[in-house]
């Protein structure tokens, strides 16, 4: 094949690629926003003990805008607990970081904070420093 062709080629599977890449994206945005959608995370902490009480402070925080259910983990592994936004003031980012730091709260009995960054910033570095300045608003790192 000539060298035109395969560059013709590599550009059409780059386009597709990035095509499919952004309505995946879309989609997944899509989705968080959707009205009703669960957020739950496992507390390492005997159901007995959440059962009923106050919300941890950040889950609080979002006062009447979430909904929490507490419920016993499977296996006997803790509690889970169940959110829910009522509203669109409290967005899933939001909703997913007060669980994590709920959980952390009730787990350890403070929030763990990332130390301060090790290297200078440069451009092979941004993307790193992009992902963990959202890491607890998204899905897994």
């Amino acid at each position: 094949m000539p060298p035109t062709g395969r560059f013709l080629l590599t550009a059409g599977a780059l386009a597709a690629g990035a095509v499919t890449a952004q309505r995946l994206t879309a989609a997944r945005r899509t989705r968080d926003r959707e009205a009703g959608r669960r957020h739950v995370v496992t507390v390492n902490r005997p159901f007995a003990e959440m059962g009923a009480g106050p919300l941890p402070g950040p889950l609080a925080a979002l006062g009447d805008g979430v909904e929490v259910e507490r419920h016993p983990a499977p296996g006997g592994r803790g509690t889970e607990l169940a959110a829910r936004s009522r509203s669109a003031a409290v967005s899933a980012g939001d909703l997913r970081r007060a669980l994590r730091e709920s959980r952390a709260e009730l787990e350890v009995g403070y929030v763990p904070r990332p130390g301060g960054p090790t290297t200078e910033p440069t451009p092979l570095n941004k993307a790193l420093r992009a992902v963990t300045a959202r890491g607890r608003q998204g899905g897994l790192l």
